[in-house]
């Protein structure tokens, strides 16, 4: 994941700096993404600088000129955003993945697709693998922890991307029930639960001799057992 694209600074910026017209360039940002708040911020002020020139209140058009600066200099990062071709500027921590939200909107987890998660929100590609593989089970993802609990994401990815994903159209089940019983239980209950003997063997064998899962993904393919054999117990 890279925001070096972050870090460029636009032509049009260092026009702002001129006198009398620099508002002018505000405007012109509005116009080439579309964004009437500025169009109409940088046609006010540059028209009341142009008047202020007429009128030779020079001290006006001196005052204008850092203030159309700071102006632009406000609106730079979510100008590239908004200018750079969907998923050409990745987040790489809280911040930049706040203003991607802000400009592109949030990625539903549940909805997206493999490349959106690899192109969009920036994921190595055997994590999106995971998360595809965990939804191709007919599992719903309700909140980001499971995407560490259960794709097995690492929790500085999870950290970095929160601002712009979302699980919409699902509501978190309120029973505290979860995956982790599967590294908890031992046969007998996992039976009783609704699993049966030759799953639960695989599972409690598996786990024993090789230790706890540390995802639900991990289940999968430690024990070779699709998910939908214990998703009652999720």
């Amino acid at each position: 994941m890279s925001n070096a694209a972050l870090k460029r600074i636009p032509d049009w910026i260092w026009w702002s700096l001129c006198p009398v017209f620099g508002a002018l360039t505000i405007a012109y940002a509005g116009y080439l993404t579309k964004t009437d708040k500025w169009l109409q911020i940088g046609g006010v002020m540059g028209a009341i600088v142009l008047l202020a020139s007429m009128s030779g209140q020079s001290w006006l058009v001196m005052l204008a000129i850092p203030i159309q600066f700071g102006i632009a200099m406000s609106i730079k990062n979510p100008f590239l955003i908004k200018s750079a071709p969907r998923g050409a500027i990745l987040p790489t921590d809280r911040q930049t993945a706040e203003l991607i939200a802000n400009v592109r909107g949030k990625v539903d987890v549940n909805k997206c697709s493999k490349d959106e998660l690899v192109h969009i929100l920036g994921l190595p590609i055997v994590y999106a693998n995971n998360i595809e593989l965990i939804k191709a089970e007919g599992y719903m993802f309700t909140h980001l922890e499971e995407l560490t609990q259960l794709a097995d994401v690492p929790e500085k990815y999870c950290e970095a991307i929160e601002p712009m994903i979302a699980f919409n159209y699902y509501e978190k089940d309120d029973d505290p029930i979860d995956w982790q019983r599967l590294n908890i239980l031992p046969m007998s209950e996992l039976v009783e639960l609704g699993l049966d003997r030759d799953s639960a063997n695989t599972i409690c064998e598996e786990r024993k001799l090789h230790g706890n899962y540390r995802s639900l993904v991990e289940v999968k393919r430690r024990t070779g057992l699709p998910i939908a054999v214990y998703k009652h117990l999720l």
